[in-house]
């Protein structure tokens, strides 16, 4: 947390102004070409401290991009679903794959981002999301302000059975962002400085920095608000980059069912309310999804069972039977063997 706040007036200024991270990156860009003198200045520096405070550069990160991908990279506590900060200016142009949402705010100037290896030009209100799994290497000049927010898929699937699906061709970006094995694209919208999304972006940033009692709840709220804002633009403004999948209406209404019935809906129990056989419908879900029914079921109950956890004081065996699991020792080793914590564990750290 940091020590001293910003207000809502003081939010662009501070944008504006160098912070540590970019005085980093301008000192070590200054020196990169000569040898002794970076090293040294590595030497002064802890490349674990580093990594804590989101400073990459290529001699503390693994070889590959695709090793240093992980939400456990992003996040220090599981009950966190959203983290924004200013897109650094001057930092080293490094390509990356995450398995969460990144969305990018572009507040004043322009901002390329190279998706594979096509280039994108970023201008000033737009605001572009990258799907998990895609390569992308942000290039951001010195008179760029952008902003970087990431969520945690689960988020962002919570929102899309509340208030993206049906929508669609958002609906077709998210559903195959979310579920499918051929997802992996970035959905832009061209919102031209639109005052009302910038004010949501704006706001965001400012409770991230200030982390006042209960800002994950308002920051998720202000998420939402900020979806339903992009839902009013006008298609002609939206663009896929790379097309994905056509996402199927039927498709999408399977999961949401199994999302909100997910204590106790069945293989049996979808067959019969979509009309298909058992058999065909196992199928069609891995394909469309790269993803069995089971593992779909259990990866939705096993959040909304970290959601109670960080929302309420039930006890474990009250949220193992209000998810669907009535053996609560199996509740509990699925538990520890996604999030590496007993439910118990998780509680106490949050």
């Amino acid at each position: 947390m940091n020590d001293k706040k910003i207000a809502k007036s003081e939010v662009m200024q501070h944008l504006k102004e160098y912070n540590d991270k970019e005085i980093f990156y301008h000192h070590y860009a200054s020196i990169y070409n000569d040898k002794e003198a970076l090293k040294h200045f590595l030497e002064q520096h802890d490349p674990a401290r580093l990594i804590k405070e989101r400073i990459y550069i290529k001699e503390i990160l693994p070889k590959s991009y695709e090793a240093f991908n992980g939400e456990e990279s992003m996040w220090e506590s599981l009950e966190t679903d959203i983290y924004i900060e200013k897109y650094c200016r001057l930092m080293p142009h490094l390509s990356a794959i995450h398995d969460f949402f990144e969305i990018v705010y572009v507040v004043d100037n322009n901002m390329q981002i190279e998706i594979g290896e096509n280039p994108l030009t970023l201008q000033p209100g737009d605001v572009c999301f990258i799907s998990p799994g895609i390569l992308h290497t942000p290039y951001v000049m010195e008179e760029t302000i952008a902003l970087q927010m990431t969520v945690r898929k689960s988020t962002f699937r919570k929102e899309f059975f509340r208030c993206l699906a049906g929508n669609s061709l958002t609906s077709d970006f998210f559903l195959n962002a979310l579920y499918s094995q051929n997802g992996g694209s970035v959905l832009l919208f061209h919102m031209d400085s639109d005052e009302e999304i910038k004010n949501v972006f704006l706001q965001m940033y400012q409770e991230n920095y200030n982390q006042y009692a209960g800002f994950q709840n308002v920051m998720n709220n202000l998420f939402e608000i900020l979806l339903c804002y992009l839902l009013r633009c006008d298609p002609a403004e939206i663009e896929i980059i790379r097309d994905c999948q056509k996402a199927d209406t039927r498709m999408t209404q399977i999961l949401q069912y199994i999302e909100n019935n997910c204590e106790r809906v069945t293989i049996a129990d979808l067959s019969q309310k979509f009309h298909l056989t058992k058999t065909y419908l196992s199928k069609y879900i891995t394909h469309k999804t790269g993803k069995s029914f089971r593992s779909i079921l259990q990866e939705i109950r096993l959040e909304k069972a970290r959601s109670m956890l960080c929302s309420s004081n039930l006890l474990i065996e009250d949220i193992s039977e209000a998810v669907g699991y009535h053996n609560v020792e199996h509740f509990i080793r699925l538990f520890k063997q996604r999030y590496q914590k007993t439910p118990n564990q998780f509680r106490k750290d949050k």
